[in-house]
């Protein structure tokens, strides 16, 4: 979304926020964050099941299943490239974003009592 100061490609002026900024109403923090969390429980539920469960053993005890079972876990579980190595990678962004949300409400926060602060002094005559 372009601001009226520009193509709305980095900072356009002083009151102009750059284009890849995210404004949060401060009454959406707490479902925002209540939301990330709820799927970050559920991510880490998944990953708790798949390091149990997805994981497989050779069924035989020959050559064969034994490298089924070896090329199984490695797309599934073991490599860099696996599914569960996205889930992983799912849940840190996840997380990142739980984090950033704890710390914009304590910015809102904090300058709502900066505010009230500056209200009770102005209404004491300081």
């Amino acid at each position: 979304m372009a601001g009226k100061h520009g193509g709305g490609h980095g900072n356009g002026g002083p009151n102009v926020a750059p284009s890849d900024a995210l404004r949060i109403d401060p009454e959406a923090v707490p479902a925002l964050r209540s939301a990330f969390t709820d799927a970050l429980s559920r991510v880490d539920e998944q990953l708790r099941l798949a390091d149990q469960e997805l994981r497989i053993a050779a069924w035989a005890k020959d050559p064969v299943s034994k490298d089924a079972a070896t090329a199984f876990n490695e797309r599934s579980v073991d490599t860099v490239a696996s599914a569960i190595d996205s889930l992983r990678a799912y849940r840190d962004q996840l997380t990142v974003a739980v984090a950033n949300l704890d710390k914009t409400a304590e910015q809102y926060s904090a300058v709502d009592n900066d505010g009230q602060s500056g209200v009770a002094r102005n209404e004491d005559g300081g």
